[in-house]
């Protein structure tokens, strides 16, 4: 099962903005961000719904170089 996904891009303002608009009709709002600070890196904002962030944009210079793709586990002991 995915948990969330991510990707980076080049315009972390206007992507921002694009995907408030695009996803709003499927009910999926951005539900948290962390910025460049707390990461050591760029921003990112994290879309989802019921305060769970499943769809990530990260502010990124290399955009294409790398995508984030996290899977869930039910506990530990299945992951190990």
């Amino acid at each position: 099962m995915l948990d969330h996904v991510g990707f980076a891009v080049s315009d972390f303002d206007r992507s921002k903005a694009f995907y408030l608009k695009a996803l709003k009709p499927l009910g999926i709002s951005l539900v948290m961000e962390v910025t460049a600070e707390q990461t050591g890196n760029g921003a990112a904002a994290g879309f989802g719904s019921d305060s769970k962030p499943y769809f990530w944009i990260g502010e990124e210079t290399n955009v294409g170089s790398h995508g984030h793709v996290a899977l869930a586990a039910p506990h530990r002991r299945t992951v190990d």
